[in-house]
């Protein structure tokens, strides 16, 4: 028997489309302000709505509406990295697709810098944290086990420690340009090279 979906009520839709307009504020005024700059009243004023409705929406206030907006950043970053890892051609194109997507939310004043440095600071544990990491360790996963078994990739390179590893080397590099310590460019063809390091033990 076919499970069927049960359509969102208006009252449901509208709570959500709510919630989405205060996430948008949040990161419309953290790219306006940066994070220190974001308050109720500059979130209610970048969504036209009271004080009360975020309150409403997101009791615990200011902390709860900048968790939001980092995991739906999180969100972003995956869904766009898995878009971009499908338009890749080789295995080791698909891996610094990862980085490029990462890289160039880095680049983006504030808003990369909340993703990367100050966004981990304020939210060091809870379900926001790390979906676009997880994302990543999955998909990089699957491409070395899949490079792997075609034969492109030795056969004694551990995918699940390499994934997370390389996962880490592409946020450590993002903080670094989100910080303005390393150039976005640089990092990419940085990390290109690691990964060009993986084939080379291919006979």
């Amino acid at each position: 028997m076919l499970e069927t979906k049960v359509k969102p009520t208006l009252r449901e839709r509208r709570f959500q489309r709510t919630r989405q307009e205060l996430v948008d504020a949040v990161l419309a005024a953290v790219g306006e302000y940066g994070i220190e700059g974001v308050t109720i009243d500059r979130v209610a004023e970048h969504a036209g709505l009271s004080r009360g409705t975020i309150y409403a929406h997101y009791p615990a206030g200011r902390d709860e509406l900048l968790r939001a907006a980092y995991a739906a950043l999180g969100h972003d970053v995956a869904a766009r990295t898995r878009a971009r890892v499908l338009e890749a051609g080789s295995w080791q194109a698909r891996l610094v697709a990862h980085a490029s997507v990462m890289y160039e939310l880095a680049r983006v004043e504030r808003i990369g810098y909340f993703f990367n440095v100050s966004g981990p600071a304020l939210i060091p544990e809870g379900e926001e944290r790390g979906i676009g990491s997880s994302a990543s360790v999955a998909l990089m996963r699957e491409t070395l086990v899949a490079a792997r078994e075609e034969g492109t990739l030795a056969a004694d390179v551990p995918p699940d420690s390499i994934a997370i590893l390389l996962v880490g080397a592409v946020r450590e590099a993002a903080a670094a340009v989100a910080s303005g310590a390393c150039d976005a460019s640089e990092a990419e063809e940085g990390f290109a090279r690691l990964v060009e390091g993986l084939a080379a033990g291919v006979r």
